[in-house]
């Protein structure tokens, strides 16, 4: 009978540990999109927005917050785990995905994942990991690579900020750019 009943309860813990929360769910979700939309479609973005241009974009009211100001557009990104949207800015090789709540850890390692090894003949190298104080999302964290060849004119950004404060507007926003020296 003690074996049956330590049986149950090491099926029952190891069952707990294959749900994931539903905030490493929308890590996820975030990753996920980050890499399909984002990373994809870096090199060229012009070709991304034609692909959504049958999309429902948001009115430019909306857009504005996640623009900073900048002239463009943004979509919302249907998923079952949260609310995502994709901004891409106009005349501008940047492209960001904003997540309004995620579990920043899980987010971080996945973003990682995606961008500390770069596939050669690129280098990857990490080139920000800052923590600041800010009003709206409270303590956050900025982390950035940039995938690159040696002595190259132009590089890839990829930044991660997170806010784990529950009362933060965003938790996570991720961007990937192409950028000039």
């Amino acid at each position: 009978m003690p074996r049956l009943i330590a049986t149950i309860l090491m099926l029952g813990l190891a069952s707990n540990v294959c749900f994931a929360s539903e905030g490493e769910d929308q890590a996820n979700s975030f990753a996920n999109i980050y890499a399909s939309l984002c990373l994809k479609n870096l090199t060229n973005l012009e070709a991304l927005r034609e692909k959504l241009k049958p999309m429902p974009k948001l009115p430019p009211e909306k857009a504005a917050m996640f623009l900073a100001g900048n002239p463009g557009d943004a979509w919302p990104v249907p998923d079952k785990h949260g609310t995502f949207v994709l901004a891409l800015p106009s005349g501008k090789n940047l492209c960001a995905v904003h997540v309004r709540r995620a579990n920043t850890e899980a987010a971080k390692n996945l973003f990682t994942s995606l961008v500390a090894n770069a596939p050669s003949p690129l280098i990857a190298k990490q080139v920000k990991n800052e923590q600041a104080q800010t009003a709206v999302n409270g303590q956050t964290q900025t982390i950035s690579y940039e995938w690159s060849v040696p002595n190259a004119a132009r590089k890839m950004l990829f930044t991660l900020t997170t806010a784990s404060s529950d009362a933060a507007q965003l938790q996570v926003l991720g961007s990937a750019a192409i950028i000039s020296q």
